[in-house]
């Protein structure tokens, strides 16, 4: 609870978009790059806002600025206010695709840009000027990015559902063992235990843990102890390609590389990926352009494979 009634007369409004920044970020530094103003202006704007609701609102902590009980109070009404003011102000400026200039910023996995990115590219001929950057956040990160605006959209496992975000189904791929065309175990079908034996390469955008086919060998009491580790696919199947290594990866990733694409000997979940936004962004005329351009895309790649 606040010390005293917070006065609305003593705040000037423009501070509010820098508390949620603030909030997202943990960080003066990071909120003044995200808001394109100066750090001493970020920090001018939190001392104001401490006096009007008569509050720290932040304190440092080893992780950041950590939120006290009344910011946590104040961030969902602040971001309800903030949402309705965009939402009106974003119907007045019509959003016309054919002359706009829009970047839209897209968080995915190298996995799921490959997905989806030739089709959507082959949509935009009635958007000429517009522009979809990739890039790759850390699961953690994503909310927080989605709440500054630092990214428009971000495409990821169910984990990510939260009920600050809105979510579509995008699409669904299945797990296969990719080995070099001429690799002897490759003549026939793959058997677990020579599967097993098979040297791997494993590919997760984590730096530790285990995967989906690590959980489900699990289960069966079996295990892997890959040889190499990596972040994209891209170098694993350049491996793969020249040596006997396994790599274990989506389909539609598999299919893209000259590669033999062998069923796995067990079976493991599906790859469902989600494509997610900012539930306060769903009357913004220009997010839901770009959010049905990128279902669109997905279903058209779903189609074509």
């Amino acid at each position: 609870m606040y010390a005293r009634a917070m006065n609305l007369r003593s705040i000037d409004l423009n501070l509010l978009p820098v508390f949620e920044a603030i909030y997202a970020e943990r960080s003066l530094t990071r909120a003044s790059e995200v808001l394109h103003i100066t750090q001493p202006a970020v920090s001018n704007a939190l001392a104001r806002l401490r006096r009007a609701v008569d509050d720290p609102l932040f304190v440092r902590a080893h992780q950041g600025m950590t939120p006290t009980p009344a910011a946590q109070a104040l961030i969902g009404p602040v971001r309800e206010a903030l949402a309705r003011l965009r939402s009106g102000l974003g119907q007045r400026a019509r959003f016309d695709p054919a002359v706009s200039e829009r970047i839209f910023t897209v968080s995915a996995s190298d996995t799921a840009a490959a997905a989806i990115a030739p089709a959507l590219l082959k949509a935009l001929g009635h958007a000429p000027r517009v522009r979809f950057h990739w890039v790759q956040t850390d699961r953690a990160d994503v909310p927080g990015e989605l709440a500054s605006g630092q990214i428009d959209f971000a495409v990821d496992i169910d984990a990510l559902t939260r009920p600050d975000l809105d979510s579509a189904p995008l699409f669904e791929d299945r797990y296969v063992c990719a080995l070099r065309r001429d690799h002897p175990k490759a003549r026939k079908k793959l058997s677990l235990a020579t599967f097993l034996a098979l040297e791997h390469i494993a590919v997760s955008s984590r730096r530790t843990g285990r995967s989906i086919v690590d959980m489900t060998l699990a289960q069966l009491g079996e295990r892997v102890r890959p040889a190499m580790r990596f972040r994209h696919f891209l170098p694993a199947f350049h491996v793969v390609m020249s040596s006997d290594v396994a790599v274990v990866a989506p389909r539609s990733i598999a299919l893209s590389y000259d590669v033999m694409v062998c069923e796995l000997p067990f079976d493991a979940p599906a790859l469902g990926l989600s494509l997610f936004w900012r539930r306060d962004a769903g009357h913004d005329g220009a997010i839901v352009w770009a959010r049905d351009q990128l279902l669109s895309a997905s279903q058209s790649q779903r189609r074509a494979t």
